[in-house]
């Protein structure tokens, strides 16, 4: 207790002495209970419960629908999301790989240009020492290097001309290549310098 005054002996024996719980009259309890039943609360004793307000058909179907509409628009939603991210990532790696075939294509003409350079080198003589069957071979393998260079030239002519169709002078490139692939083969005509347009 917060109280300042000390109870003497007897209020205290007097406080222990009352009823620890208070019993409420019936009249009381009647009116409690026949409260709760006018508000719907408490249920008669014996009497079946009424059909409950939310398990009516329409509600269900209407919840059943409902459900089912919002699963389908998430599964749309993310169809959507997903093609939308995964044709991202496709253009991206397009460039990407664009990338990377350009520097291909440069590092294979750098390299085509170096072996060329080294092959001249080996046209414009060698070491003064070659004698007789050296220089037969050293001919021949130049002859062999040449024919190589020229058919990667006219393969890498041909995929540009499959490239840009529209493209006259690699089209004019292309047809002398031929020209010249004929007559090394024996199926063309003479060499000639004229260029058809």
């Amino acid at each position: 207790m917060t109280d300042e005054t000390e109870l003497t002996p007897e209020e205290k024996m007097a406080f222990q002495r009352l009823p620890r719980e208070a019993e409420s009259s019936e009249i009381l309890e009647e009116r409690i209970v026949h409260s709760l039943r006018g508000e719907g609360l408490l249920r008669r004793p014996g009497v079946d419960p009424a059909p409950h307000r939310w398990l009516r058909p329409w509600i269900i179907t209407g919840s059943v629908a409902a459900s089912l509409a919002l699963f389908a628009s998430g599964l749309v939603v993310g169809q959507w999301l997903g093609t939308r991210t995964t044709s991202e990532v496709f253009l991206a790696v397009r460039e990407q790989d664009a990338a990377q075939v350009a520097l291909q294509i440069q590092e294979a003409g750098s390299a085509y240009v170096t072996a060329l350079a080294a092959l001249s080198e080996l046209r414009g003589g060698g070491p003064p020492a070659l004698e007789g069957g050296d220089l037969v071979k050293q001919a021949s393998d130049f002859r062999q290097g040449q024919e190589v260079a020229l058919g990667a030239l006219y393969g890498a002519v041909y995929e540009l001309a499959r490239l840009s169709p529209e493209d006259i002078d690699v089209l004019r490139v292309l047809q002398i290549l031929e020209a010249r692939r004929d007559r090394e083969e024996g199926l063309g005509d003479e060499a000639r310098n004229v260029v058809w347009f």
